[in-house]
């Protein structure tokens, strides 16, 4: 069966490379990094579809806040804060009113996180949202390629919680789980402080397995977590899950200190094995799959 990163690598040849001095960081990391004359500007884009990516009878000021949140959330994870945003909607609603509602989703997240909406299109078809993301980084763009053995693995926070909030959005229950999916919160805040810290971050956008591999791949080392150690909020599947938009980020034992130790997770270590270990009582445990994919 065709993967997302099977057609991605099929655009590979044609991405822009170190060779082009304006390009500080191209593809492979959760943002691409574009030399300014003051302050380097950081690039992602992500598309959200209509049943793919959130339900078909969502309100549609709950699709744009979403939309626009989950491309946020890979900026949190380069070490950068956003600046301005633009969109690119694609909807079949002969409803000026939907139109008007979605419109309140996207003025309440970008006051929200004070950006700037400078331009977009409008065509007709499937609702799907393009949302292009830039901003600027608060220290150091923080990449996947450059976590070391011996580092420890941190995650953010709890995992499942968007799991947790589909499924009840899905039953008909109102939880604050359903906020959580709908509105989730990006971390810039932690993005910050863990800039100062961090060898690597990836965001747990596609699940923490498949995106602390990612991490492992680019940086050519393995991984070993603890499950007891993971705050998760369904079962073990919340892994593999993704859909939270926390970060999982890498740093040097020699840089730990208390303050860190409080405000997040310590789920592991990075290893020379070059693959990724979940031990669940001190045993090896095997999971089905490692994440999210759009195309499975």
């Amino acid at each position: 069966m065709i993967s997302e990163l099977a057609i991605l690598n099929c655009f590979q040849h044609l991405v822009a490379n170190k060779t082009d001095k304006s390009i500080v960081v191209g593809s492979g990391d959760d943002a691409a990094v574009i030399k300014s004359q003051d302050k380097d500007l950081v690039h992602s884009v992500d598309i959200s579809k209509i049943n793919t990516h959130f339900p078909h009878d969502s309100r549609p000021e709950d699709i744009a806040y979403r939309s626009i949140a989950v491309a946020l959330s890979d900026l949190a994870a380069m070490g950068a804060y956003p600046s301005f945003i633009s969109i690119g909607l694609t909807s079949n609603s002969s409803n000026l009113n939907w139109y008007k509602k979605f419109t309140s989703g996207v003025e309440k997240i970008l006051n929200e996180y004070q950006i700037q909406l400078v331009g977009g299109d409008v065509t007709n078809g499937e609702i799907s949202i393009c949302v292009n993301v830039f901003g600027y980084a608060y220290e150091k763009n923080i990449l996947r390629s450059t976590a070391k053995i011996g580092d420890l693995i941190f995650i953010t926070g709890p995992l499942g919680e968007g799991r947790k909030g589909l499924a009840d959005w899905n039953k008909k229950e109102k939880s604050q789980y359903v906020k959580k999916f709908f509105y989730p919160e990006i971390p810039f805040e932690k993005s910050e402080y863990i800039s100062k810290y961090a060898t690597s971050c990836i965001d747990i956008s596609d699940g923490l397995i498949k995106d602390l591999g990612s991490i492992c791949k680019k940086s050519g080392v393995g991984a070993e977590i603890i499950f007891e150690n993971i705050p998760i909020t369904n079962d073990i599947d919340d892994l593999s899950y993704g859909d939270d938009y926390k970060l999982c980020y890498t740093c040097s034992p020699n840089k730990i200190d208390n303050e860190l130790i409080s405000r997040d997770h310590l789920i592991g270590k990075i290893t020379s094995q070059k693959e990724i270990i979940v031990k669940k009582e001190n045993l090896i445990f095997d999971l089905k799959k490692s994440g999210w994919d759009s195309f499975v």
